[in-house]
């Protein structure tokens, strides 16, 4: 089955961007860890039950000039907040093989998050995520042990119950996402406003209501503009 797992949320300073969500919001925080091979760092903010926002942002000044992952999600937060980004979970191997089959992907297991405590994060994923994030689409990731969630780890400063994300809006239309991951599309929680691909707004329950957080989409790249790192 077909979940929404996480979100990127693009900031031009880590720190700032995290704790401006969470005022905004009262979801808690914690340090998530950065990502080898990239200058990229990101900071955990949790939506409810295995659902998070990595806020995330170019830490190494000077990685830009010569890696063009850096370097595009550099240009993405030129201008502020953007959601990068947005992955989805599957609960069975079976499940990711089928959908990397369906996109003619190769499934992805090297790591991908340094934590704090050193270990490293390697979920299974089709297709590579920077692939799908500069288009607007969303990959697929299948987590090894749940128990070790981002979502399911302590937070800082939390002053609501999250309870998961309610609805999300993107970018195209419902025949554009079910042409990229079939009928499992139904099981999603989400609005399609007909603009360019990308994530434009998330709601999350509370028991108080739902917190709408909506920011600009990431400008997706052509088709046949592939940057990789």
């Amino acid at each position: 089955m077909l979940t929404i797992d996480h979100i990127s949320l693009g900031t031009k300073n880590l720190y700032e961007g995290t704790v401006r969500l969470c005022d905004e919001t009262g979801l808690g925080q914690y340090e998530g860890g950065w990502f080898p091979g990239l200058g990229i760092a990101n900071r955990i903010v949790a939506l409810g039950p295995d659902q998070y926002i990595e806020v995330e942002s170019v830490i190494d000044a000077y990685s830009p000039e010569h890696n063009p992952v850096d370097k595009w999600f550099y240009d993405q937060i030129r201008n502020g907040d953007v959601y990068i980004g947005w992955c989805l979970r599957v609960d069975t191997r079976d499940e990711l093989e089928t959908i990397a089959a369906r996109l003619g992907s190769e499934i992805f297991e090297t790591g991908l998050r340094r934590k704090p405590d050193g270990s490293m994060s390697a979920p299974a994923r089709p297709p590579d995520t920077v692939y799908c994030w500069q288009r607007g689409l969303p990959n697929v990731f299948l987590i090894p042990d749940m128990d070790a969630h981002p979502a399911r780890q302590p937070r800082d400063h939390e002053t609501v119950s999250p309870q998961g994300v309610t609805w999300m809006e993107v970018g195209g239309t419902e025949q554009d996402m079910r042409q990229w991951l079939g009928d499992g599309v139904d099981q999603l929680p989400l609005k399609y406003n007909g603009d360019r691909p990308g994530l434009y707004a998330v709601a999350v329950g509370t028991p108080s209501g739902e917190i709408v957080i909506r920011r600009p989409a990431v400008t997706p790249l052509p088709a046949d503009a592939a940057t990789t790192g």
